[in-house]
């Protein structure tokens, strides 16, 4: 049942991708560093941009490292109660495709569990789920791009 499930989503996930090379220009935000150029990142145009990423270590969908985020996160949405928001996990393209799927759903689980634990209404997320390694935010293939890949982005529930 399990496996269905993910090969449905991943179908699903190919038949509506735009690939991250036909996006605009627009759509991709160039940061620099002082010393070395950062890795150029896609904003999906969903994003809520007074949320951030909830960023996870390589195979993790622990939250200990992001509790801060995450705590701002949840005080955000404690103050917009209007706003309903969607959870889409990511990871990083290391590794098989079917586990990448699972882990990246694991992680915005966790995500959605630890809202509702802070008392963030269950109603409000419209879903959490994970996309695995389909929509890389970095393309680059080097650590840094690989760490803002495995990421949970809080994104606005279409109404």
């Amino acid at each position: 049942m399990k496996l269905s499930l993910v090969i449905v989503v991943l179908a699903l996930a190919s038949s509506l991708a735009t690939p991250l090379n036909a996006a605009s220009q627009d759509q991709l935000a160039a940061t620099s560093g002082a010393n070395q150029p950062r890795p150029q990142t896609w904003k999906d145009p969903g994003m809520i941009n007074d949320l951030k990423n909830i960023e996870f270590d390589l195979d993790s969908h622990d939250l200990a490292s992001e509790q801060l985020s995450l705590d701002a996160n949840a005080q955000w949405l404690k103050s917009h109660p209007d706003v309903r928001i969607r959870l889409s996990g990511y990871s990083d393209p290391r590794g098989d495709i079917v586990y990448n799927l699972a882990l990246s759903h694991r992680r915005a689980e966790s995500v959605k569990r630890e809202l509702v634990r802070m008392g963030i209404a269950e109603n409000r997320i419209e879903y959490a789920t994970g996309w695995g390694k389909l929509y890389p935010n970095c393309l680059e293939s080097t650590g840094e791009c690989w760490n803002l890949n495995r990421r949970v982005e809080f994104l606005r529930a279409i109404e």
